[in-house]
C-alpha cells in the first residue's frame, strides 16, 4: 500500500469509533496533526469575519491565540473521542460508527462539542500561562468570544453532517451495486455442481433408488433455500445456517461417510440478521479444497455466537490443509473469498473480516460482522 493510500485509509477511519486501530501511528499523527491546523486556520478565518475591517498585521496577533486554541480543541476532541472508544461497549461504538440514522449522528456531534468546550478551556489555561493573566475570566464573557465559539460549533455540525450524508450516499450507492453483482451471482447456479448432482441421481436411479430419491430430496430443499434468497437483502443467520445444512447433506449423501459435519449457533445468534450467501461459499470451500482431496474425507464444524458486540461464525474443516489447497488450486480459484471481502468492505466499511487460518489438521474460516449490522429479530 502506497504512502497516499495510507494516509487516505487513516482519513476516512480517524473519526470512527472503534476499539483496535489498524492504521500505522504515523498515519495517525500526521492525520492528527492537520486536522489541527485545519482547526486553528477555521478559528483564524471566523475571527477575520467577525472583524468589521481587519487591523493591519491581525494575523501574527492571532496566529499565536489560534495555534493553541486550534491545538487545545484538536487535541481534547480527538482525547475525548479516544476516551470514549475505552469505556463505551463494542456494540455501542459500533452503532456510532456506522451512523445509520441521526440519533447516532447526533451523539457523535454531541462528543465533538463537548470536546470543543473542554478544548477550549484548557487552551485558555495555556493562554493565561503565557500572557501571565486570566484570560478566560477576561474573555469568556466577551460577546465576540461567545459569538466565534457558537460559530465554529455550528462548522462541526455542518460539517459532520454534511460527511455523514456523503458517506451514507455513497455506502448506498456501493451496497446497491454490490447486491446487483450479487443477484447475478446467485442467478447462476454453478453448472458444474448442477449437472454433477444430476449425473449422480441418474446414476443411482438403477442401482440404488432410495439414496437417488433422498439425494434428488436434499437437491431440492438446497436449491429452494439458496434461491429464496435472492429476494432480500437481508436473512437471518439462521437462514444462512439452513442452506448450509441442506448444502452439507447433499455432499453427505454424495461422499458418503467420507463427510461428517456439524452445525452449532446460540440462540443469539441464530436470530442475527447479515446479508445472504456470506456463508455458503466458505462451507464449499471447506468441502471441495479441504475434503474432497482428502482419501479419508472429514468433518466440516460451523459454530456461531456473539462476543464483544460481534457476531462471529466459523467453518472449520479437518482436511488437505490451506497450504497444500492453495498448491492444488486452479487459476481463478478464490474469487469466492474475493468477493465475500467485498461485500464486507462495502456493507461495513472497516468493521467487518473475514480471516483464512491454518489449523493443525485442516483449515478455519472465521466471519466477523460488528452487532449494530445484526440486529436481533424475533423468530
Amino acid at each position: 500500500m502506497t504512502t497516499r493510500q495510507t494516509l487516505h485509509r487513516a482519513l476516512r477511519s480517524f473519526l470512527v469509533l472503534k476499539k483496535e486501530r489498524r492504521d500505522p501511528l504515523w498515519a495517525r499523527v500526521v492525520v492528527g496533526g492537520a486536522l489541527v491546523l485545519g482547526i486553528a486556520l477555521v478559528l483564524m478565518t471566523v475571527s477575520v469575519f467577525l472583524m468589521a475591517v481587519p487591523e493591519a498585521g491581525w494575523w501574527s496577533s492571532s496566529l499565536v491565540n489560534n495555534l493553541v486554541l486550534g491545538l487545545g480543541v484538536g487535541v481534547t476532541m480527538l482525547l475525548v473521542l479516544r476516551l470514549c472508544e475505552r469505556v463505551l461497549p463494542a456494540r455501542t461504538l459500533a452503532l456510532l460508527a456506522a451512523r445509520q440514522d441521526w440519533r447516532s449522528v447526533a451523539a457523535v456531534t454531541a462528543i465533538l462539542i463537548i470536546g470543543m468546550a473542554l478544548g477550549t478551556r484548557v487552551a485558555y489555561v495555556i493562554l493565561s500561562r503565557i500572557y501571565d493573566f486570566d484570560m478566560w475570566k477576561k474573555l469568556s464573557g466577551v460577546p465576540m468570544v461567545q459569538l466565534k465559539f457558537g460559530m465554529f460549533a455550528l462548522l462541526v455540525i455542518g460539517a459532520n453532517w454534511i460527511w455523514w450524508l456523503l458517506q451514507a450516499k455513497e455506502n448506498a450507492l456501493a451496497k446497491q451495486a454490490a447486491e446487483s453483482q450479487l443477484r447475478m451471482l446467485q442467478a447462476q447456479i454453478e453448472p458444474h455442481f448442477l449437472f454433477n448432482t444430476l449425473a449422480n441421481v441418474q446414476s443411482l436411479i438403477g442401482s440404488d433408488g432410495v439414496r437417488a430419491q433422498l439425494m434428488l430430496e436434499a437437491f431440492t430443499d438446497y436449491l429452494r433455500a439458496s434461491l429464496g434468497q435472492m429476494r432480500v437483502t437481508d436473512v437471518p443467520l439462521a437462514v444462512e445456517l439452513e442452506t448450509a445444512r441442506c448444502y452439507l447433506q447433499l455432499m453427505q449423501i454424495r461422499m458418503g461417510r467420507r463427510l461428517a459435519f456439524s452445525i452449532e449457533a446460540s440462540e443469539e445468534a441464530a436470530q442475527a440478521m447479515l446479508p445472504p450467501l456470506l456463508l455458503q461459499p466458505l462451507v464449499e470451500n471447506a468441502v471441495h479444497h479441504g475434503l474432497e482431496a482428502k482419501m479419508g474425507g472429514g468433518n466440516v464444524r460451523l459454530r456461531a455466537l456473539v462476543h464483544g458486540g460481534q457476531l462471529q461464525v466459523t467453518v472449520d474443516d479437518d482436511g488437505i490443509g490451506l497450504e497444500q489447497a492453495r498448491r492444488a488450486a486452479r487459476p481463478g480459484q478464490g474469487t469466492a473469498l474475493a468477493n465475500i471481502r467485498e461485500r464486507l468492505h462495502t456493507r461495513y466499511p472497516g468493521m467487518a473480516t473475514l480471516q483464512i487460518d491454518a489449523l493443525e489438521y485442516g483449515t478455519r474460516a472465521t466471519l466477523a460482522l460488528p452487532w449494530h449490522a445484526v440486529q436481533a429479530q424475533a423468530r
